[in-house]
């Protein structure tokens, strides 16, 4: 077909960091998919040890991806791996290079004064793409790369794809395709090729340790842990293991920067150098495996060592003023300049020896962990009752306690211990006077990825063993860490969801009190965090500005409320799984949760089209446009009873209603007040004065009447809830956009019961799925302590004015 011939290009930087969000969504494994090549899998009919055509490749990314890719996409990544025309026979499945991108440009450039040359370019690069092949493990090798997991475990999982015969040992030439796949992915990340380049091939001869002609697995693993700049590329997570060791990531310097081992200049266009992400240490790729093992201490070897804490100086790349004489620091000449990387104060050289040596950690000593108060734990011993002579006997309890217990010789020893190789492994903290350290949970991929930036920024604002990463064994390996201070604050950085995560985990861990929550909100609605002030987004603030809010905030109680589903007639309809049981911000039934439902297929269809809170909104609005046209829960209060504090509401008289909701914060779709402004005081007072109410703030569902429910107040930790109405998704919209006040008041009481009786979309706080027929109950669990943000500074404008 004509359609199929195609000129080979490589894939652009847009296609590839669509490819990598495609990944991230996914929850295929390489290794499952490749699993598909035997028995009856959807790939059985391919052998996986021959090159695979185009259609071939199309079921296995697919399957791979879990979604329908662009076909654009597909083509230029195929093309990608096939063998181009103008390649020797003895390399045929390497990537294009950049010397052979150069010599295809100025071909082109050739070309546009000389036709005759341009078609035949043309048709020496066309590729019928229907006719082409590719080697799948080339495929699997780079995108393997792209893919999460341990460098060493990816070094494996590489070299078992081309050791095709099993025998544990791999060629020069496979070696070199290993390369150049490496070669190609470190290309579109930004790396400066022609550094890397020499760094691997001086371990490709250096890695043959025996010099035998070939490279055995161990050979391989211990060339590849060893050469830094690949373990970066290989995905080197900045995880907290030994103090002293730098944790690297490749870095793009916006001014001019210096290396702190050869003290020259980096340069290029792209990302010049490699920074440690906890001291801010800087080296080029090439000096990299020189660099001393200078990083800070995040803890000290025994209780005995002093309380008091030096200053951790790190040389150069420091612009600005000294704090000492107030004197700008000269970065442009070469390395010049300390800093401390705990109090973050800047000096000149010359300043350094008329400061003090002790460190007091600056202006955020009251959220740091210091690494004094922190030690290798010390076994408890006390005497068992077990009659176990001369036998070691080792209990391991379950994986939500991972306190382990061991008996030697009749004495039982007590200590922590964690199996997934986390920070808090075997440590211990001692209480600081006069701080209240702060425990920070990240879920990296929120907010379009902005986790993983943020991540870094407080692992070198404070101590990296107080930021937990949440998608590595989720929060309770830090609040078991934590749990031995007193007192603390925990901030967590994602959506709605992520703080509902901690929230349930924070309930296993049996707390005498529990540490009060603060949020920095990465989602996309971010309802719990505009509720308590901490704003609708993070849009890259200064974090400085949220640690002291911490330092400013108060502690309010927020309730929660357990719901259960259960079926009211065995009609064998299958819906899809709840995904909670507890609500935090809102439970709803119909138009509302329709629009979140058709959203969240959406995105899992097409996860590249949703990588940015402003990209969601506007995918938002056209999923509520198609579901006010379709209207497919339109008279849902016929299919539908409700019943608050054992009273059942009359849905029959007013407005035929689309939603219902239940509040428990007054924020919801990104903003919306569902139940509508609190009445001033002045309205109440008049209320009261008019008999319209007896008390002002009890309303239950023994008071029902209209006008009560218009002076309810709604509170976030009064043990109450509220039930709203919504006609249709215009209702909302309009609520949304200030053209409607709030919905349709229903009820504000203790309990709710729910009776459908046909099938509904539903949400949990965001979370949407279709239920069959059921009875849903609603009541109060417990309440948590929250940190509410203090009010803003900002001065009141008349555009402000006008926007209330």
């Amino acid at each position: 077909m004509a359609s199929n011939n195609l000129l080979w290009q490589k894939l652009s930087p847009s296609e590839f960091h669509q490819l990598q969000e495609y990944q991230s969504y996914s929850s295929k494994k390489l290794k499952d998919v490749l699993e598909e090549f035997h028995g009856d899998g959807c790939l059985s009919r391919y052998n996986p040890e021959e090159p695979i055509d185009y259609e071939g490749f199309l079921q296995f990314m697919e399957h791979y991806l879990e979604a329908d890719l662009p076909s654009e996409l597909t083509h230029n990544l195929f093309m990608s791996f096939m063998r181009r025309p103008a390649m020797s026979a003895s390399d045929p499945w390497l990537r294009q290079s950049s010397s052979s991108l150069m010599k295809l440009n100025s071909e082109n450039s050739k070309s546009q004064t000389n036709p005759n040359l341009a078609s035949s370019a043309v048709r020496r690069e066309s590729i019928d793409i229907a006719t082409g092949r590719i080697a799948i493990k080339d495929l699997v090798c780079y995108l393997s790369l792209l893919e999460a997991g341990r460098p060493e475990d990816k070094l494996e999982f590489m070299f078992r794809i081309y050791d095709t015969d099993g025998n544990g040992i791999l060629d020069s030439s496979e070696l070199e395709a290993i390369v150049n796949q490496m070669m190609a992915v470190a290309e579109y990340l930004g790396w400066d090729v022609s550094e890397l380049k020499p760094i691997l091939q001086d371990m490709m001869i250096e890695i043959d340790y025996d010099a035998d002609g070939a490279v055995s697995l161990e050979e391989w693993k211990r060339g590849g842990l060893t050469t830094i700049p690949l373990l970066v590329l290989l995905g080197l997570e900045p995880n907290v293991t030994d103090d002293g060791t730098h944790t690297w990531r490749l870095k793009h310097f916006s001014k001019p920067a210096y290396c702190n081992l050869c003290l020259n200049l980096l340069v290029g266009l792209g990302k010049q150098g490699l920074s440690c992400s906890f001291c801010k240490y800087t080296v080029h790729e090439r000096c990299v495996q020189r660099a001393p093992a200078c990083c800070i201490t995040t803890y000290v070897k025994s209780k005995k060592t002093s309380i008091s804490m030096n200053h951790h100086w790190v040389e150069g790349n420091c612009p600005g003023k000294c704090d000492r004489c107030k004197k700008s620091i000269k970065t442009y000449n070469g390395v010049s300049g300390l800093h401390c990387r705990w109090c973050k104060i800047t000096l000149h050289n010359k300043c350094a020896s008329q400061v003090k040596p002790e460190c007091d950690f600056g202006e955020f000593k009251e959220h740091i962990l210091p690494p004094t108060a922190i030690c290798p734990a010390v076994l408890n011993m006390s005497h068992s009752d077990s009659s176990c002579d001369n036998l070691a006997q080792l209990s391991d309890s379950s994986s939500s306690q991972p306190e382990k217990v061991m008996v030697v010789f009749g004495v039982r020893y007590n200590y922590c211990h964690t199996n997934n190789g986390g920070q808090s492994s075997s440590f211990q903290i001692t209480p600081v006077d006069g701080t209240i350290p702060l425990l920070i949970f990240i879920n990296p991929k929120s907010g379009g990825k902005q986790g993983a930036r943020i991540m870094r920024k407080f692992q070198f604002i404070l101590n990296p063993r107080q930021v937990y990463d949440m998608l590595k064994g989720g929060p309770a390996e830090g609040l078991q860490f934590y749990k031995q201070l007193p007192q603390f604050r925990v901030l967590c950085c994602g959506g709605d969801g992520t703080v509902g995560w901690l929230l349930e985990a924070m309930d296993k861990m049996n707390f005498v009190e529990k540490p009060p929550v603060a949020v920095l909100p990465l989602g996309t609605g971010n309802d719990l965090a505009r509720c308590l002030r901490w704003g609708g987004g993070y849009e890259g603030e200064n974090l400085h500005k949220y640690l002291h809010k911490i330092s400013r905030s108060v502690v309010v109680m927020m309730d929660r409320w357990q719901i259960e589903f259960s079926s009211t007639e065995d009609t064998g309809e299958q819906g899809d799984p709840i995904p909670y049981n507890i609500i935090n911000n809102y439970f709803s039934i119909g138009v509302d949760a329709s629009i979140a439902h058709r959203f969240h297929i959406m995105r899992e269809k097409h996860p590249e089209k949703f990588n940015s809170r402003m990209r969601n909104k506007i995918w938002y609005f056209e999923v509520g446009t198609a579901e006010t046209l379709g209207a497919r829960c339109k008279n849902l209060h016929e299919n539908i009873d409700i019943m608050c504090d054992g009273c059942s509401l009359d849905l029959a008289n007013g407005p035929s209603l689309e939603g219902i909701a239940v509040l428990n914060i007054p924020s919801m779709y990104g903003g919306s007040n569902l139940w509508g402004e609190t009445p001033t005081q002045k309205k109440r007072k008049k209320a009261k004065k008019n008999g319209k109410k007896e008390k002002e703030r009890e309303y239950s569902s023994s008071s029902m009447s209209s006008n009560d429910l218009s002076f309810a107040i709604q509170d976030v930790g009064d043990k109450q809830i509220e039930v709203v109405g919504l006609e249709n998704s215009l209702h909302a919209a309009g609520i949304k956009v200030g053209i409607r006040s709030s919905g349709r008041r229903m009820a504000q009481c203790s309990s709710v019961v729910i009776r459908t009786r046909c099938r509904f979309p539903m949400q949990i706080d965001g979370e949407p799925w279709m239920q069959p027929p059921c009875t849903i109950s609603i009541t109060h669990k417990n309440q948590v302590p929250m940190l509410m943000a203090p009010p803003s500074s900002k001065k009141a404008t008349l555009f402000n004015l006008f926007k209330r």
